[in-house]
């Protein structure tokens, strides 16, 4: 075989060549145009035999003057006499690293010629036996460069040359190779990044220095090289303090003449940037304050188990036995399921805003340890974020372990909780989501399961709440009714009706009208404006409801006076009542809005009366106030809407700029369903009491009051008789559109009361049709 190889590598190969070091030879010395022999020394440094041949090309065979064939076999010493410093061949050829010195050859006809010489060492290959072949020799490749050979020590020269310039001072490793997987050149980056001399370095000995599970992976690469493959690989070396690092080495093929093939290449310590990227994948999957997965890591999580095949089940009838309430069949292993438990303290924000988010976090902390200690190991405890955890819990095997499981969960949390010496007790809700045969996304499942805690707080938080498909349906249906809520919004869909406030008589006349935000859906019909009017406080979509609700009643005001200008109305509302929530309120561009709206239309604020409920000021009094006393200085008027249903009413007379009073329905609704108490009394009871408290405190305070939900001329007498100025409710006139509005103020502005049809029990009101459940 190697023979073989020889023979195509030049026409002077000898059949004496060792066939265990064919392979390497192929990658040495076939692109080589130098005379090239290659010799064998003793293994034993002791030993008495010398240096000899075993194989020589033709361009060695023309040097020595000699056939090729003749060669083989001759000790060293009669063909490269020992160099001038007196240091014989074949101490030359260490196994240490490569070698390079002047000698002068001698020919077959006794002529002695300078040369330089080039050894180095073939790489150790397990021989076989045959005729010259040895297991206790080292092999040498020997190039001999004639002084007439300028081109090769030209091309040697500049070789070392660039190196010396380019890499020795350059802060990249280095390495090169002329032949084979030896160093010959290091420059001091290379040396700097394995703590060694770069003279220890050449030769094979920087090998040693790879990871031993590493290595085989590294000889690989190196042979695709020499093969004249460019090769990137990352790997480990362990530098002279037994320190392990991660680089990424780049080599390059390089052929140089008289020498074969070799390598050139850079080596790059990576694992600072490593640890960086670690350190980065880990804060992209983790929650900083807790250590738990983030939302991130719990959705790639649910996301493979979504996409996992189901198991095929060992009972196939399983779930019809399940739904007829008969046992399982006899050895059918129970039906195992993974649940997601959402997990939300109630009332966190109490613990934030009463101690402070320090020691909010710390509970947040605290609760994380205690849900990771209920789990098992395989299942998964994350934060999404805010006082929400997620569990992910395997091998559910029933309604009772499900129950188990959220039963226990609820227990770790309410433990008290030691925060800044104050023992708390903390509550939660959990919402679960059973994986089983769902075929829905992981953001899918994350939002099943905030449905489901919505159901335990709305039964009254502190407990467990299971999705079933009637809760996760309804709860889609009003997904999908925020989007069209907002779609309307974005189109200016949403209509506005008006509702009459009367100065009481026979008939009444119009004073004022309140703006009130109906919606028709293109598909559902008239929607229940407190149902949309929830959703869109959970969409935070309020504050744009106000704004368009705020922007259409100035627009019709400004409509209604130009035409009562051009004689077209004989009569117009002195102003437009518009309802201001909380989110709304506490805006920072609030007011600014409203001017914005007001002008927009060509009105002055004094046209506009902004109701604020009790509950909107409770939110936040001092902020409430600094508006209203603004936008009120300005012109504005103000009134306070549902009085008397809040815990604090007076307080908001003291505090607040205020013009209107209105009286919540509420006590106006019980005026003529309670009789006298005593003989002689006025009917209607205690609502009649505090109705007569709230109007007798208005005229004290020099405010305006309007009573709410007139309904009965019984209400409307009461009301009139304790000196109310204004009603509104549908004993007048229910809310109309805009046209119906513009025709009653063609009429005058004059309305005759109507009695409405009696409550339906439970006192509440016919409304219009709201979403289908």
């Amino acid at each position: 075989m190697l023979n073989e190889a020889w023979r195509g590598a030049g026409s002077g190969g000898s059949d004496a060549s060792p066939p265990g070091i064919a392979a390497a030879l192929q990658h040495y010395a076939v692109a080589a145009d130098q005379p090239v022999v290659v010799v064998s020394r003793p293994r034993d440094p002791a030993a008495l035999e010398v240096a000899r041949v075993r194989w020589a090309n033709s361009a060695a065979a023309d040097l020595f003057g000699v056939a090729a064939a003749d060669l083989v076999d001759l000790a060293v010493t009669r063909l490269l006499p020992p160099d001038p410093e007196g240091a014989p061949p074949r101490e030359r050829l260490s196994r240490e690293r490569r070698s390079r010195y002047s000698v002068e050859v001698v020919t077959s006809g006794g002529v002695r010629r300078g040369t330089e010489v080039v050894a180095w060492p073939v790489p150790d290959q397990p021989a076989r036996p045959g005729p010259g072949t040895s297991r206790e020799e080292h092999y040498w490749v020997v190039t001999v460069a004639a002084p007439g050979d300028e081109r090769a020590q030209a091309a040697v020269r500049a070789a070392e040359q660039r190196f010396a310039t380019l890499a020795q001072s350059s802060p990249v490793a280095t390495i090169v190779s002329d032949v084979g997987a030896r160093l010959s050149r290091v420059n001091e980056a290379f040396a700097a990044l394995l703590g060694l001399p770069a003279e220890q370095l050449c030769g094979t000995a920087w090998l040693a220095h790879v990871v031993d599970d590493e290595r085989a992976g590294v000889v690989e690469a190196v042979a695709r090289v020499l093969s004249g493959e460019r090769v990137v690989l990352d790997t480990r070396l362990r530098n002279a303090a037994g320190q392990v690092r991660w680089v990424t080495v780049r080599l390059a093929p390089s052929q140089t003449p008289g020498y074969g093939a070799g390598f050139v290449g850079t080596v790059e310590d990576v694992t600072d940037r490593l640890a960086r990227e670690h350190r980065l994948a880990y804060q992209a999957q983790h929650d900083l304050l807790t250590g738990l997965p983030n939302r991130l890591a719990l959705l790639e999580r649910l996301a493979d188990l979504l996409a996992a095949p189901a198991e095929a089940a060992a009972d196939p009838l399983a779930d019809l036995r399940a739904s007829t309430g008969a046992p399982p069949a006899a050895g059918a292993p129970a039906r195992s399921r993974t649940g997601v438990l959402m997990v939300d303290l109630d009332d966190f924000k109490t613990v934030n805003d009463g101690l402070g988010p320090e020691a909010g976090d710390a509970v947040l902390v605290e609760v994380a340890r205690r849900l990771s200690r209920t789990v098992r190991g395989a299942d998964m405890v994350a934060r999404p974020g805010g006082d929400e955890f997620v569990l992910v819990c395997h091998d559910l095997a029933d309604l009772e372990a499900v129950e188990a499981t959220a039963r226990r969960v609820l227990d770790a949390v309410l433990a008290p909780v030691e925060v800044n010496g104050l023992r708390l007790r903390l509550v939660a809700s959990i919402g679960v989501v059973l994986l089983d045969g769902l075929a829905c996304s992981a953001e899918e499942v994350v939002r099943d399961a905030g449905i489901a805690v919505h159901e335990a707080k709305a039964a009254g938080g502190g407990r467990w709440a299971l999705l079933d498909e009637e809760v996760r349906q309804r709860a889609r249906r009003a997904l999908r009714l925020v989007a069209d809520l907002r779609e309307a919004l974005a189109r200016g869909a949403i209509d506005v009706h008006y509702q009459p406030i009367v100065r009481p008589g026979r008939p009444a006349r119009l004073v004022s009208v309140e703006a009130l935000c109906r919606w028709n859906h293109p598909e559902l019909g008239p929607v229940d404006p407190q149902t949309f009017i929830d959703l869109a406080e959970r969409a935070n979509l309020v504050p744009a409801l106000d704004a368009h609700v705020l922007s259409v009643a100035c627009r019709d005001l400004a409509a209604w006076r130009a035409a009562h200008a051009a004689g077209e109305l004989p009569h117009v509302p002195g102003w437009v009542a518009v309802n201001v929530s909380a989110v709304s309120l506490s805006a920072d561009d609030f007011a600014a809005g409203v001017r914005r709206a007001v002008a927009a239309a060509g009105l002055q604020l004094s046209d506009v009366c902004l109701e604020v409920t009790e509950t909107a000021l409770a939110s936040d009094l001092r902020a409430c106030r600094t508006v209203l006393e603004e936008l009120r200085r300005d012109g504005a008027r103000v009134a306070i809407d549902d009085f008397g249903t809040g815990y604090s009413s007076l307080a908001y007379l003291k505090d607040l700029p205020v013009d209107h009073l209105k009286v919540d329905r509420s006590f106006v609704r019980d005026l003529d369903a309670a009789p006298a108490t005593t003989r002689g009394a006025a009917p209607g009871g205690p609502a009649r009491a505090v109705a007569a408290a709230v109007v007798s405190l208005a005229r004290t305070l020099g405010l305006d009051v309007v009573a709410e939900g007139v309904e009965t001329f019984a209400q409307d007498e009461v009301m009139t008789d304790l000196g109310c100025e204004a009603v509104q409710g549908w004993l007048y006139s229910r809310p109309l559109t805009r046209g119906a509005l513009v025709e009653v103020l063609r009429g005058g502005g004059t309305l005759a009361a109507r009695p409405v049809a009696p409550a339906p029990a439970g006192g509440q009101l016919p409304s219009p049709r709201g979403v289908p459940a």
